[in-house]
């Protein structure tokens, strides 16, 4: 108010100037830049939970499901699997990889025990096999920081869909039919 009156000759009053603010702030929404992204650039990558399915004591169990979502085109890559240890994690970024034809400049990924040992923000600790998986595509891992989700958004809405629409009240006899009917549904 005393710039105005002072630097332009305002003949208003303070409180003139302060119902114009307030207005004025309540008008103003909250800008988000959308971000850009090249084809190859970034893949994100979760573990979620499959269909139940048939496991080798007879009895229906959940497996794993795996979800690579690269954020160019919004294309992923599904695949169950009973385990989800260090070497299933390598194995199926290595498929993924070769189902999209080639490998990302980076993938971003919570810090999931299967993929980051030790959580840090500029320099975090990746488990040997994954790391070195990673070296030989020439990638580089981006762990989300921690309680982040919204990093990886485009892989979480992934799996939520695969799980409401693909899998949804869905009984498999085996993971190789649970992989085909993912894969025939991604098609």
């Amino acid at each position: 108010f005393e710039r105005l009156r002072d630097e332009h000759e305002f003949k208003g009053s303070s409180s003139t100037v302060r119902r114009y603010i307030h207005k004025s702030r309540a008008c103003q929404a909250e800008v988000f830049m959308p971000l850009a992204f090249d084809p190859g650039e970034e893949a994100q990558v979760d573990f979620g939970q499959g269909a139940p399915t048939l496991a080798a004591n007879g009895k229906y169990r959940r497996p794993q499901l795996f979800v690579m979502t690269l954020k160019y085109s919004g294309k992923s890559f599904r695949k169950v699997a009973w385990k989800a240890d260090q070497e299933t994690w390598a194995r199926l970024h290595e498929e993924a990889f070769r189902s999209f034809g080639g490998a990302v400049s980076y993938v971003v990924l919570d810090n999931l025990k299967e993929g980051v040992i030790k959580p840090d923000l500029y320099e975090p600790e990746l488990n040997a096999v994954y790391a070195a998986l990673l070296a030989h595509y020439r990638c580089v891992a981006d762990p989300a920081r921690v309680a982040d989700p919204d990093r990886k958004g485009t892989v979480e809405n992934a799996i939520q869909h695969t799980q409401s629409t693909a899998l949804k009240g869905r009984r498999f006899e085996s993971l190789e039919a649970q992989n085909a009917h993912l894969t025939h549904w991604e098609e």
